[in-house]
């Protein structure tokens, strides 16, 4: 069974506590007081909403005080950002390398696809999504964050292992940034918009397992060697 959690990366700290990093280079997963509060905002974003949600409610429910929060993270808006690439680190191998070595290329696609397309479907993930889409009508910035560490951050974490099967001979790409926004496209729609609007499939197990088989196999198809 493949694992999927958090990867390690490197972080600035400054003596003994842990500096505000540029909310683009992502947070310090293995700081438990910087988890909770991550954690702590997640619950209150989805309680509260974007707009209803303070640095208060959310140092309450992290067990920190408010300037726990802000020695790690600069506003709300970062915090937001910190929820969503949270979310995706989770939906991400343990073991890459291992997996890769394991399963034939078209196998661990689907795979990992499958894995996605759960995960973003989750309830969280789906009122997450909203949240985003709510605000970023008033707030571009908040729009553009979800972006930043959602979907970009997916991509570019899955560039690298998209361009090792690439040379392996498993599929021909040109670009592959472009060619993982295609993936994406392919295996999550219409399932991710019916979802978010509320018309779920009955047999929704049935409906991913319908969706990511036949994304897969047309960007296969599209991108045959």
């Amino acid at each position: 069974m493949i694992r999927y959690g958090p990867k390690s990366i490197e972080y600035k700290r400054a003596g003994a506590d842990l500096m505000v990093v540029d909310a683009a280079q992502g947070f310090d997963q293995d700081d438990e007081k910087t988890l909770a509060i991550v954690r702590g905002a997640r619950a209150t974003f989805l309680a509260h909403g974007f707009d209803g949600a303070s640095m208060d409610q959310i140092a309450l429910a992290a067990g920190v005080s408010k300037r726990t929060v802000y020695n790690r993270f600069n506003s709300k808006e970062e915090l937001f950002g910190a929820t969503i690439e949270e979310t995706c680190r989770n939906l991400l191998p343990v073991d890459v390398a291992e997996i890769e070595a394991s399963l034939a290329p078209d196998e661990f696609i689907l795979q990992l696809s499958r894995q996605f397309v759960e995960g973003i479907l989750q309830p969280e993930a789906l009122a997450l999504r909203r949240i985003a889409a709510f605000e970023a009508g008033r707030t571009p910035e908040i729009g553009r964050s979800y972006l930043r560490h959602g979907p970009e951050w997916m991509v570019n974490q899955c560039t690298p292992i998209m361009e090792r099967l690439a040379e392996k001979g498993a599929f021909k790409i040109d670009d592959t940034q472009a060619a993982l926004w295609r993936l994406g496209a392919l295996i999550t729609e219409p399932l991710h918009s019916q979802l978010l609007l509320g018309a779920a499939p009955e047999n929704l197990t049935d409906a991913i397992d319908h969706q990511v088989r036949s994304g897969v196999a047309a960007f296969l198809t599209l991108h045959a060697p």
